[in-house]
């Protein structure tokens, strides 16, 4: 009987050991949403990856994997699909959309809120396109992308920073 109830004490230690350590791990391991945006938006280092463009004079278009814009110190880089009119062409053709990998110029990242919010304005100058960059990115990691330039119409993106 002291066999039988020693065996069950142990048992029952074992687990509550086991589960008062799996939840200290995963409280130390998990840091808050925003302010993991906080931190990647000032050290300006951060990725949104885009699934939904909104041109001008159209619907919204989901888009597949692969198009993102990543900001990595002074320089942005840009990956995004373009639907509307232009009204000057590359000569040669370009090579459509909006892709670049430049510094940029007038950076400014502003907090909309107390609750983690950003607006980020920027500008890119490539050979071919003058672009002008406003996001504004919430807590939550998702993000509005609008893309402005005087040789195309306005377009905007629907996106989500990564995180981790």
């Amino acid at each position: 009987m002291k066999m039988k109830n020693f065996i069950i004490s142990l048992v029952f230690l074992f687990f509550i050991i086991s589960c008062s350590t799996s939840n200290q791990v995963k409280n130390e391991s998990q840091i808050p949403v925003a302010q993991q945006v906080n931190e990647k938006v000032q050290a300006k280092d951060f990725k949104i990856e885009v699934n939904y463009a909104n041109p001008m004079g159209g619907k919204s278009i989901y888009l597949s994997y692969g198009y993102d814009l990543t900001l990595r110190n002074d320089s942005a880089i840009a990956y995004l699909p373009y639907f509307g009119r232009a009204y000057t062409a590359p000569y040669g053709g370009g090579e459509g959309g909006i892709k670049f990998s430049d510094l940029m110029k007038d950076y400014s990242a502003t907090p909309k809120n107390k609750d983690g919010e950003w607006t980020i304005k920027f500008k890119v100058d490539t050979p071919d396109y003058n672009y002008e960059v406003n996001m504004d990115i919430y807590s939550n990691g998702k993000s509005t992308i609008s893309v402005n330039s005087n040789q195309r119409q306005s377009i905007s993106f629907n996106g989500e920073m990564v995180l981790n």
